[in-house]
């Protein structure tokens, strides 16, 4: 038996006492067995796969700019009492720009900003940080402690940036890896539509459902 994916308001606690239910556009599509709980915006032609938890009920807001792909068991959090990054005078606990790639296992955890364009690949561990456009954030990297990384940084498998010297000394994203985000943003708004149309597996959801 098919389940459905669990969208829900937050519990009130002190550190996020709003209940809020998610708000997700009608081109969103969202995979069974994932989970969205709270004040979160998933913005129009977002895919959100199977298996994945976002989770706004220790911090708030959250922002899935359009054309996301949140691939799988991702996971989506912010740090109790820890608020915000500042994004056009708004405050968020997470906010992802949009035509970004979340690949399978990756942890985005806020406060965190990551501009549009960004790839951020699997097993990534990401834990307060504002991380530019056009990156590549390669397999198993970790970027913590509040660094600012540069638009159009590569950061390669498994490294680990937490120093803002570390940060500034990225280099620029080589040429081969370029493309990368663009063909995997691409494939994911296909294959999204493609799950919702022919199987049973994908949903779309009005703005008014919670």
């Amino acid at each position: 038996m098919l389940s459905y994916p669990i969208l829900y308001y937050n519990p009130p606690v002190a550190e996020a006492a709003q209940i809020s239910a998610p708000k997700i556009s009608p081109k969103a599509v969202i995979g069974v067995d994932s989970m969205i709980i709270g004040d979160i915006t998933i913005a129009d032609d977002v895919f959100i796969g199977f298996k994945n938890l976002l989770r706004a009920d220790s911090g708030y807001p959250y922002y899935v700019g359009p054309y996301t792909n949140i691939q799988d068991y991702v996971l989506m959090h912010v740090h109790p009492g820890r608020e915000h990054v500042n994004v056009n005078g708004r405050k968020w606990g997470v906010y992802l720009e949009g035509e970004n790639s979340v690949l399978h296992h990756a942890a985005v955890h806020g406060p965190l900003f990551v501009g549009r364009n960004t790839f951020i690949g699997q097993h990534a561990n990401i834990y307060d940080a504002i991380i530019g456009r056009n990156c590549v954030i390669m397999h198993g990297a970790t970027i913590t402690n509040g660094v600012k990384i540069p638009d159009n940084r590569f950061i390669a498998p498994g490294e680990t940036v937490w120093q803002q010297e570390q940060a500034d000394r990225l280099p620029p994203v080589p040429d081969k890896w370029k493309d990368l985000n663009r063909r995997i943003v691409d494939h994911y708004y296909r294959l999204g539509k493609s799950y919702l149309h022919h199987t049973p597996l994908a949903l779309s959801y009005g703005a008014h459902r919670h």
